[in-house]
């Protein structure tokens, strides 16, 4: 029995995965890759998963994206409008991207697109899955996880 019980802890760590704490904001992804690597990768990643650009910048390594209506919910019935900031910053030999975000509902209030940034909510690791709040994100930390070759790190920043 104390040999089962040894295994299983030894065996623990390759299954678990970090969790974000409630409240994160931000979600950090440590790469070795050059930032033009990283630039190209979330780009790729934003697009095939229905995003537009917005902001593509890259002499700075930013790119945001047009706002993008997602359902959530059961049988995806609601609707939530997501905006995703993409940050590429170099520090020795690693980069750091850095995710934020922004969501607003459009069921619950109207706004137009020049609006959004001042209205929408940053996305946060708060409500449950089938919420906006919730779903918004596990959108972004969906996106996050498609990024291979990455560390993923989750951060609360303070207003």
């Amino acid at each position: 029995m104390k040999r089962i019980t040894l295994l299983l802890l030894c065996l623990f760590p390759l299954f678990s995965t970090a969790q974000a704490p409630k409240k994160a904001n931000v979600i950090v992804i440590k790469t070795n890759d050059s930032e033009d690597e990283a630039f190209k990768k979330m780009g790729r990643i934003l697009l095939n998963e229905g995003f537009e650009m917005e902001t593509l910048d890259k002499d700075f390594y930013m790119l945001v994206t047009k706002i993008k209506g997602c359902g959530y919910g059961l049988m995806k019935a609601g609707t939530v409008d997501i905006k995703i900031k993409c940050q590429i910053d170099a520090k020795n030999d690693q980069r750091t991207i850095i995710l934020t975000g922004k969501m607003n509902s459009p069921e619950l209030m109207t706004y137009s697109p020049t609006e959004f940034d001042s209205k929408a909510m940053v996305i946060e690791n708060i409500g449950g899955k089938s919420s906006i709040a919730g779903a918004s994100w596990l959108i972004m930390d969906e996106i996050a996880k498609k990024y291979e070759d990455g560390e993923i790190e989750y951060l609360i920043k303070t207003k």
